[in-house]
Formats: C-alpha cells, structure tokens, sequence
C-alpha cells in the first residue's frame, strides 16, 4: 500500500503528522512528532489561546515548536530542550517565520532544575501569568512532577497544563506481554531476560502522577478546575485560588492521598 501523509497546513506551512519519526518525506514540510487525536485536540484550543504566552518543555527536532508558533501566534513563547546542540531546522524555521522572536528556545536546561527554569520564566514574562504549558520531556514520574509543581502555580486562572505520552510505560508492558504470547521459539524471553537485568533501578512511572493529579481534582477543586485524559494526553485546568509557589504534589492531594500512594 502506497504511502499516504497526514497533513495540516496552518498559516502557509504543512506540518507532516509523522509520531515515530524525526523528519518529514518532503523537505518542504516540517515533521509533526504528534498523533492526529492530540493534533486535533490542539487545533481546537487555537482559538482560545490566540496570543497567549506559552512554555514548551521537550523540543526534541522542534516541529512542536513551530507548530504552536504558526497555531497560537503567541505573545511570547519560551521553550526547553535538554540536549545542548540547537536543531538547525527548528531555528532555520524561526528565522523566517519568527522574525519578531516572540519564540526563544532554551537548550541544555533540564525540566526539574528549579534555579534555571523559574529565572528564565522570570525574563520572559515578568510578573505576568502563563496561559499554556506543554510538557512533552522526559516523560518520567519526578522530573515531570516537578516541573508541574514549579509551574502550574504560575498559570493563570483557567489556564492549561498539558502532560503528553504519560501512558508509554503501560504501551511498553503491553507490547511485551504480546511478544511474550507470540515467543513460539523462547527468543524474545532470552532478549528481555537480558535486559531486564541490565535494568534493576527502574522508576514507578510517570501515570502515577496522572492518579494524583485526578486525586487532587477532586480534593480541591479550587486548585484544579478540570481534568481531560483520553490515552496518553492529560489536560489539567487551573482553577480560581491561588497556589503558593512550588507547592509539593502532596498538598494537592492530602493525607488521605499520600497514604493511597505510599
């Protein structure tokens, strides 16, 4: 069967929806690293978030990047990449596009370093309040927590907070478990025997952040106004009070919920 693209073109630029890959098919295009589910989901919250200001967490080969650029033509945007080495297609990008750099993007900064991330926020916005983060990084349980903890106060009432591809942890086990009932010949056990030894120090994963975060819904309201998942996607509405700066996971969700998740 022949090739068929997902595209979406906003503003002049087709974004070639390509989730498993790093480049388009097209030089002309740019590569979306996005399902069309979340894709859509995005295209319907542009027009709520039209010159808005937004902080993006996990660049990778920019193509988030310049499709917020072209989707929300924010205010200002500020993004972070842990690699250190800028991506010349995502900068190429943002110099003919961006020509008023409303987008800077931050290389070499990890999610959860708390002197770098707040003081770059600072520069950015002043005292302003974001309306839109994306955290799209490591997708592992404390570094994404952490950054939620620094951030989500900062949001304004009725801002989001989007957590993407906190599920592939589960995706992964269900793979396994399906080349396991298919391991006619013992193959793939001996592989993953390997490995699994190879892995001793493994991290309780980053949906457990996801139960807390509906916990924490639950419990105050105030805090957070709404909660949309569907598969690896999590929507997390501020609500109205306000949180004190860098307020710990375990405030959201009490005593009663740090003992469910001891």
């Amino acid at each position: 069967m022949d090739y068929l693209p997902d595209l979406e073109t906003i503003d002049g630029v087709t974004f070639e929806l390509r989730p498993h890959h790093r480049t388009p098919t097209k030089k002309q295009w740019t590569c979306l690293r996005k399902n069309r589910s979340i894709t859509n989901r995005y295209l319907e919250l542009a027009e709520e978030f039209q010159r808005s200001r937004i902080v993006e967490f996990g660049v990778d080969q920019g193509g988030s990047t310049s499709f917020f650029a072209k989707l929300f033509q924010p205010e200002k945007m500020i993004a972070f990449e842990l690699s250190d080495e800028p991506v010349s297609t995502v900068m190429d990008f943002l110099s003919e596009q961006d020509p008023e750099g409303r987008i800077n993007i931050h290389w070499g900064v990890n999610q959860a370093d708390q002197a770098v991330v707040p003081r770059l926020l600072d520069r950015a916005f002043g005292s302003h309040a974001v309306d839109f983060i994306v955290d799209d990084a490591s997708h592992l349980l404390a570094p994404s927590t952490a950054t939620f903890e620094m951030l989500f106060p900062r949001l304004r009432p009725g801002g989001l907070y989007v957590l993407e591809d906190w599920s592939g942890d589960h995706l992964d086990e269900l793979a396994i478990v399906t080349a396991f009932m298919n391991d006619t010949d013992g193959e793939f056990a001996r592989r993953f025997r390997a490995a699994a030894l190879q892995n001793t120090n493994r991290s309780k994963p980053m949906s457990l952040l996801i139960c807390q975060l509906v916990v924490a819904s639950g419990r105050n309201p105030d805090w957070i106004a709404e909660l949309r998942i569907r598969g690896g996607y999590c929507e997390v509405r501020r609500g109205a009070a306000d949180i004190p700066p860098n307020t710990p996971i375990d405030d959201y969700i009490g005593f009663l919920g740090k003992e469910m998740f001891a």
